[in-house]
């Protein structure tokens, strides 16, 4: 019986340290990366160049990194290009200007990516493309 008492109380210790740690989660924008941090340590990162649009709505399962015990009305869903959960579920406290700042960096990141990829293929030594072995 006692035994009984102390699993029961260990999980419900178990349980509210989960919940403070889940409260402390952050979600902090870069100039390249989307990241979960726990205490200042990262623990989930996202390339900004691998998000395909960011909405409120989910439509698929998810990897979900919620930091409230009341998600509903927080819900920000980031759909990735790739990996197994496309959807990426996050809580920020005011999603709509977390909504805003994400999409002013993913536009940031792809004026940048499309300024650094080159519209024609590089000449070597003067040469055009189809004397480079490139027809």
């Amino acid at each position: 019986m006692k035994l009984l008492v102390f699993a029961m109380l260990g999980m419900i210790a178990l349980g509210g340290l989960l919940g403070a740690l889940a409260s402390r989660l952050r979600y902090v924008l870069t100039d390249r990366h989307l990241k979960v941090t726990l205490f200042g340590l990262c623990l989930r990162r996202i390339r900004l160049a691998d998000i395909e649009s960011v909405s409120k709505r989910q439509a698929h399962r998810a990897e979900k990194w919620y930091n409230t015990l009341k998600p509903a009305h927080r819900i920000l869903v980031i759909r990735r290009r790739r990996g197994l959960f496309k959807d990426f579920i996050i809580t920020p406290r005011n999603r709509y200007v977390f909504k805003t700042e994400l999409e002013q960096t993913l536009a940031k990141v792809q004026t940048v990516d499309a300024n650094q990829r080159p519209d024609c293929l590089p000449l070597v030594q003067g040469k055009s493309p189809s004397q480079n072995g490139r027809a």
